[in-house]
């Protein structure tokens, strides 16, 4: 069976009651026998009662309210979402706070880490320098007083402490520097360098000094009062220099001095281990009774023994630090020696130990010398348990007699109320399971369980039972672990009880029980899915009765835990599989209406409606239950409604419920038209018409949806409210055929009348209801006479309201629909309206309003160049169109061929040539100068002289001269612009006019050229006569180009009148700063009275023209402001008037200045 979703079911009286929810229960029989378990057995359905708890029958958590109906769904829902969002917000808030709290607190760390790390770094270098001092005063003070009993040693003691950090400081430098090249070595050497030098070898550290100080202290005064702490110190740093040997010595002759000398500096009296006999390191006298460090001595003499497997010594010297019980070693010392004694194989003695050394440490609890103390407890549990598995205890090669379980029992048996002991037990088992022993483990296992039942441990060493079973594959074994961790340790059982005050265990041991009970019914429910698999469907039927059972245990014991509602769903499947529709119509409900999850919603909502269907077959076979036919005939009335019957009633709403909660699913239309069928079936119309519709709304591509609106017409028809505008509104739905015969039996209708109350509409100004109506006309019937008629109707209307998308897409249906009728080669049979080219045209009109350029583009050229249009009227309009857009675009030379496809077609000289001319334009703007230049000639060439294109030759030539000035061709610009002002008069044009800009430019270009050979011409003789020459050039050019300006002023177009004015005035300026920049004359003698005399006298003479460039741009920027007129040589003069009078004309910006004069007022 496919699961999916479906929708609310309740149990009641018969079958379903609407609204009413059910608990969980287990699955019951059609017939009169009840599968009867025994009470706790896993899957019988009965709780296990214990005298004195509960009753597990009646402990069952009730289920989650559900809302009362769709409002207060609604309104849950609403606050749910509310909450969802506030709790958002709030995790927002929370993270950013967090986020901003840590990025503060690191940004204060490092900076308190750099404050820090920088006083280290001083702190350690003052350390350094104090200490060198002092090494060097002590070093002094020994010199002077080699053998002073009162300070010498003391001094030596001190200094050998400097040495010792001194040493240590420098060894770490050099490490870490040697790290940093090792570092920088290994990164090369990634990056594939090649002949690489070896690293040089790691640093050493360099004790020598302090040794040989603390030597000289202990050897020379043996009665400082320092003397153990010094030769302990001298035996850390012997260890540290790898001297073994000489630092076991130090330290003996601190725990053993009757027997061992101190170290001497060449190492000639250490006495060897091999020189050691069993009993040497008893009876020993340490330098003094007082001394702290003897005990710790003689550890480290142990460990230095231990490390070379020297064992025996070993033993004796962990002996003599164990100490009494409570000292501080003591439990380290315990350790060593249990550890030393098991590697002597001296198993017996190694299991004393540890065992002392865990009930010394349980003596512990509750102190605050447990942690330290206790930290191997567990270690040591294991320990022994790994020496219990050591089979020959007594050394003869063979396994004992006694060994194992059996010596275990032998050592322990009695000793059971200890609390250690069922800790060694669970161990030794642990250990045989992960050697894979798993009988043996077992074995302990059980013997465990049945000496200590109420044990905490006791769920998880069933557990463990359970898991060795299953390596072994022992079904039978299997099934019976199981079965007792899954009855044994639950609420009300003598463990529970045991163990109430711990609730780690408690939940730790519900867990595993539920983990074993939901086994019990998954193992039986996979059997039965591959017998299903398998095509044995007896077999799987019981296997399926069997994991049903099982559920409904587990369910009873755990109704509401994290992985109930999956199981909840697994026991509905089970049920439906064994043929127990109707209880897993009720279990599929429950989980489909859970609040405790939702991924198996939508496939317990389908469960509900395949148990109900399956339910409904049954009852049907048996004659107990039956549906009625649709109502069509309506003769056959009055209908008068039906009582539903409850098990229709439950189908109806599962239905719904699965369509509510299953909007997409590719079934849900037909689910809902069965849920409509039920009412329509007990003539239920006002109750069913709404299912069918959503059907419609929402499902129209499928033929469900035809049926759908067939049965609404039924309906309406069976009541006698049938009506024209009920039909007209129907939706044309389905697929394929059937959806062409559906839109047949609903094109009949009255056409006409919906064109015609549309057309009303329109001629009312009603244009958007108009245009809806069209439309619909279209949609319903397209092939109607007058489709074309509504739609170019529609669009109209559309535009009238400024819908323009709306009526594009309107126009783009007449012209992709027809053929115009003009079309040249219209076929018979093809659709052809007298709209088309007038659709298309609006169509790109539309698209321009918009700036979709591209788009309008594209229509006007399948106006403009396609064959159906051949003969339309708006053929070249369109092509006009499509060139203006290109220059638009910016696809000057696509435009350009545009312009002279317009030319060729268009019939009227005047169109002709403008065409050509705006195609020059386009030229021009693509930067092509060459072909721009032959475009303005060509239609000078043929549409010069015509009467309607007199501004434009002017403009012609204008542009022509402008093109030969960009290109530096002043002799072909000078006539193209002489040639515009000529035409100009010749033509009759007006001065004064806005044509007369034309010319006014093409003087001031003119002018523009003599002023640039003004700028050209300087000053550069120093003899009288050649300086005269040069000045009267300067001052004729200066005529000249003033006279060229005053030309310009004649046309009268005001923005050239003002650029004359400012470039006369520009071109006095410019000459008058030629003449006072000249040089003086050669015989006056540089910085003489006569040299600035003559400075002077020039600056004199050319201040009226200064002044009269100053009249010119005081004018210019006079006549801007009289007749509103800005522009750059506006800007430009104030520019210039900032120079000359900055009060009058202050600055608003930074001129960028073309010319910078020194004022010289």
């Amino acid at each position: 069976m496919k699961l999916s979703v479906v929708s609310a079911i309740s149990l009641g009286c018969l079958c379903l009651v609407l609204g009413t929810e059910v608990a969980a229960s287990g699955p019951t029989k059609t017939s009169g026998d009840q599968l009867i378990g025994i009470p706790g057995e896993p899957g019988s359905g009965v709780g296990r009662v214990v005298e004195g708890g509960g009753d597990p029958n009646r402990l069952q958590a009730p289920l989650p309210r559900r809302p009362r109906n769709d409002d207060e769904a609604r309104a849950i829902g609403e606050l749910e979402e509310i909450f969802e969002r506030f709790e958002s917000a709030a995790v927002a808030t929370e993270d950013t706070l967090r986020d901003q709290l840590i990025i503060e607190f690191e940004q204060g760390q490092q900076e308190l880490d750099k404050s820090y790390e920088r006083e280290l770094r001083e702190h350690r270098a003052q350390a350094r320098s104090l200490r060198a001092k002092a090494i060097t005063r002590y070093e002094d003070f020994l010199a002077l007083h080699p053998n002073d009993a009162a300070w010498t040693p003391e001094i030596m003691f001190r200094l050998a402490e400097l040495h010792f950090e001194s040493s240590l400081e420098r060894y770490q430098r050099q490490e870490d520097a040697w790290q940093e090249e090792l570092v920088a070595l290994e990164k090369r050497r990634e990056a594939g360098e090649q002949n690489l030098p070896d690293m040089r070898p790691p640093p050493t550290v360099a004790y020598e000094r302090s040794i040989e100080l603390l030597t000289q202290v202990v050897g020379g005064f043996p009665n400082y009062a320092l003397n153990d702490a010094a030769l302990y110190r001298m035996g850390v740093l012997l260890y540290e220099s790898e001297e073994f040997d000489a630092s076991r010595q130090a330290f003996l002759a601190l725990s053993c001095a009757n027997r061992y000398g101190v170290p001497n500096a060449d190492f000639s009296n250490i006495v060897s281990t091999s020189q050691f006999r069993l009993g040497d390191y008893q009876n020993c006298t340490p330098l003094s009774d007082k001394s702290t460090f003897v005990a710790e001595s003689w550890l480290r003499v142990g460990e230095l023994h231990y490390d070379v497997e020297e064992l025996d010594p070993a033993l004796e010297a962990y002996t003599q630090a164990l100490g009494e019980r409570g000292s501080s070693l003591f439990a380290q010392a315990l350790l060593r020696i249990a550890f030393t004694t098991y590697l002597k194989r001296d198993f017996a003695g190694s299991i004393a130990r540890f065992d002392e050394y865990i009930l010394y440490a349980d003596s512990l609890k509750g102190t605050d010398k447990y942690d330290d103390e206790a930290a191997y407890r567990g270690d040591v549990i294991r320990w022994m348990a790994k020496t219990y598995n050591e089979e020959d205890w007594d050394g003869n090669g063979r396994r004992d007699k006694v060994y194992g379980l059996k010596r275990l029992e032998q050592d322990y048996a009695e000793r059971k109320d200890e609390p250690h002991v069922p800790e060694i037990y669970a161990a030794y088992a642990d250990l045989l399971a992960y050697e894979t022993e798993f009988e043996g483990a077992v074995e302990i296992y059980e013997l465990a369980l049945s000496r200590w039942p109420l044990a905490a441990a006791a769920p998880e060493i069933q557990s463990k039972i359970l898991d060795a079973w299953k390596a072994l594959r022992d079904d039978r074994n299997i099934t019976e672990a199981r079965d007792k961790l899954a009855t044994n340790y639950l609420r009300g059982t003598n463990w529970y009880y045991a163990n109430e005050n711990d609730p780690d265990a408690i939940e730790r041991a519900f867990k595993l029980a539920e983990d074993a009970l939901v086994a019990t019914a998954v193992d039986h429910q996979a059997r039965a899915q591959a017998l299903r698999s398998d095509g044995d469907t007896a077999a799987a039927k019981l296997e399926y009765e069997i994991a049903a059972r099982a559920y409904a245990a587990y369910l009873e014991r755990f109704p509401n835990t994290p992985s109930s509602y999956e199981y909840r769903y697994n026991f509905a499947d089970s049920l439906y599989y064994s043929d127990q529709f109707l209880d897993a119509a009720k279990q599929f409900a429950i989980v489909r209406d859970s609040n405790l999850d939702n991924r198996l919603q939508a496939d317990a909502a389908s469960g509900v409606v395949s148990s109900l269907e399956s339910y409904a077959e049954v009852q049907i076979a048996a004659g107990k239950y039956t549906l009625p036919d649709m109502p069509k005939d309506t003769d056959a009335g009055p209908y008068e409604p039906l009582t539903i019957p409850p098990l229709a009633a439950a189908l109806q709403s599962a239905y719904d419920r699965y369509a509510e909660l299953n909007p997409d699913n590719e079934d849900v239309a037909e689910i809902i038209f069965k849920s409509g069928a039920i009412s329509q079936r007990h003539n239920r119309f006002v109750d069913a018409r709404p299912r069918f519709q959503r059907v419609i709304d929402r499902h129209c591509d499928t033929d469900v949806s035809i049926n759908a609106s067939l049965a609404i017409i039924d309906g309406y028809s069976l009541q006698g409210q049938l009506t024209e505008e009920i039909v007209k509104n129907m939706k044309n739905c389905g697929t394929g055929d059937a959806k062409t015969e559906f839109a047949g039996k609903l094109r009949s209708i009255g056409n006409a009348v919906i064109f015609q109350e549309a057309t009303l509409l329109f001629e009312a100004g009603e244009f958007e209801a108009a245009a809806d109506r069209y439309v619909a006309l279209v949609n319903q019937a397209p092939d109607d006479p007058n489709a074309d008629n509504a739609l170019n109707n529609a669009a109209v209307a559309y535009e009238n309201i400024g819908r323009f998308e709306s009526a594009s897409n309107t126009y783009e249906r007449i012209y992709t629909t027809y053929k115009p009728c003009s079309a040249p080669k219209l076929k018979e049979g093809e659709k052809c309206s007298e709209f088309a080219d007038y659709a298309l045209l609006r169509t790109g009109y539309n698209h321009s309003r918009f700036f979709e350029f591209e788009e309008a583009v594209d229509k006007y050229i399948v106006l403009a160049t396609h064959d159906d249009y051949k003969n339309s009227e708006y053929r070249l309009t369109a092509l006009r169109n499509a060139a203006s857009l290109q220059d638009s675009l910016q696809s000057y030379e696509k435009s350009a061929k545009l312009y002279y496809e317009v030319a060729k077609k268009a019939e009227s000289p005047s169109e002709k040539a403008e065409a050509i001319y705006r195609a020059a334009e386009v030229l021009e703007k693509a930067g092509n100068d060459s072909k721009t230049i032959a475009a303005y000639k060509a239609y000078l060439k043929d549409h010069g002289g015509q009467s309607d294109q007199a501004v434009r030759e002017v403009e012609a030539h204008l542009r022509l001269g402008q093109l030969y000035r960009k290109g530096k061709d002043r002799k072909s610009a000078t006539r193209e612009l002489q040639a515009a002002i000529d035409l100009f008069a010749a033509r009759g044009l007006q001065n004064g006019t806005p044509e007369a800009a034309v010319p006014a430019e093409a003087q001031f270009l003119l002018a523009e050229y003599e002023l640039e050979d003004v700028v050209k011409l300087k000053i550069k003789s120093t003899s009288n006569k050649k300086i005269g020459e040069e000045a009267k050039k300067l001052f004729d050019a200066l005529v000249k180009v003033a006279a060229e300006y005053d030309k310009v002023l004649t046309y009268r177009s005001l923005d050239w009148v003002l650029a004359g004015m400012f470039r006369r005035g520009y071109a006095f300026e410019t000459v008058a700063a030629t003449v006072m920049d000249s040089p003086v004359p050669s015989q006056l003698r540089k910085g003489s009275e006569a040299y600035y005399a003559y400075k002077i006298t020039i600056q004199d003479q050319m201040e009226p023209l200064t002044q009269k460039a100053v009249l010119l741009y005081e004018e210019c920027v006079k006549r801007s402001k009289e007749f509103h007129i800005n522009n750059v040589w506006t800007a430009r003069a104030l520019e210039r008037l900032n120079v000359y009078k900055a009060d009058e004309y202050p600055s608003l910006r930074d001129a960028a200045l073309t010319l910078e004069l020194e004022d010289r007022r």
